[in-house]
């Protein structure tokens, strides 16, 4: 089968490799849809970031090169020996955290931010393929309510709904979204859906920010986070554009006693005047992707109180493109979609 392998920076190589076989507690997946991240952008533009290539990863053991794609949907074509709950046939989506569920986060239910911890399509083999091996727990089924595309956006929806959650919303709660990337749109989307009184989001630019208001955002700030200072004080800020810089001005918009929700990965050191969390008794809180979160995105799709369609208006990709119209298009284009889909085949 043909597979996009990750073997170094701006070296994505279409491969063909072996179809994969499941072990015990694994199951085999074929592909229906998967969707470019921003972390197969990031490992492609300059990584290795969480690739391992010099030394093998300590729960699946690989090495570089490795198959990318970790946001996927498809149906269940195999069993390994042991799986329960699942039938060949059913179709699913991935939850991408690989776990030892054995170690003190994982006993506590923090599977997320296990010891040594991985993720499929970085550590292990992913969905740019037409079948992959994953371990049974990280599968979650999907009605038939829930389209292909839809059912790959789940696993990004799950990581707003985690940084929302992180951040403890109330009812009523007023919510600053700082980036409108697809985890601040996750976000955005999570806490109109949970009830949040207003959803104001910080992106400067315009096709995204009409995206917001599309998708059910109050309003879009000014980008200037000091300028957008004058208009609110949030109950809960979730900084989602991954820039240090913007921590600071992020904190900034949050009330007194309210919570900064630090979601993006910034890749650089941020300064934070911390007497500003200190007299004003605000919180600072990380949110890593997420745990148990596909089951309730899952379940808000099938009732309707998460609608993704204005995210599905451009026609998947295939496997074929995934260089030049996926990673390179994410990288040049302005106007490339917040997810781009690509077929297997």
């Amino acid at each position: 089968m043909l597979a996009a392998r990750w073997h170094a920076v701006r070296d994505v190589r279409l491969e063909e490799v072996p179809e994969p076989e499941p072990g015990a507690g694994e199951v085999l997946v074929e592909v229906a849809c998967a969707a470019v991240c921003g972390s197969d952008v990031a490992e492609y533009r300059d990584g290795p970031h969480v690739i391992p290539v010099s030394r093998p990863h300590t729960l699946t053991g690989q090495t570089a090169p490795v198959t990318l794609g970790h946001e996927y949907s498809g149906r269940v074509a195999a069993l390994g020996a042991g799986v329960q709950g699942l039938l060949v046939g059913d179709r699913v989506c991935g939850d991408s955290c690989l776990r030892c569920n054995r170690c003190r986060w994982c006993l506590r239910g923090e599977y997320n931010i296990c010891r040594v911890g991985g993720s499929v399509g970085l550590h292990l083999d992913g969905a740019f393929a037409r079948y992959l091996v994953v371990p049974a727990y990280a599968l979650v089924k999907l009605s038939d309510a829930v389209s292909a595309r839809a059912g790959a956006l789940v696993e990004p929806l799950a990581v707003g709904l985690h940084a929302i959650t992180q951040g403890r919303l109330s009812a009523g709660d007023i919510v600053v979204v700082v980036g409108f990337g697809m985890i601040g749109c996750a976000t955005a989307m999570a806490a109109t859906a949970l009830g949040a009184g207003e959803v104001l989001v910080v992106e400067p630019r315009q096709d995204r920010a009409q995206l917001a208001l599309d998708l059910g955002a109050t309003c879009v700030l000014a980008a200037d986070l000091d300028a957008a200072r004058g208009e609110v004080r949030a109950d809960i800020v979730v900084e989602c554009s991954g820039r240090a810089e913007l921590a600071a001005g992020a904190l900034e918009l949050t009330r007194r006693g309210g919570r900064l929700i630090l979601a993006g990965i910034a890749h650089a050191p941020s300064q934070l005047d911390l007497s500003r969390v200190v007299y004003f008794e605000r919180e600072v809180i990380g949110a890593l992707g997420y745990r148990f979160d596909l089951e309730r995105v899952v379940a808000l799709m099938e009732a309707g109180r998460l609608d993704v369609t204005p995210l599905l208006a451009h026609d998947p990709i295939p496997l074929t493109a995934i260089v030049d119209e996926g990673l390179e298009r994410n990288l040049t284009d302005p106007a490339a979609p917040l997810r781009i889909f690509v077929t297997p085949v």
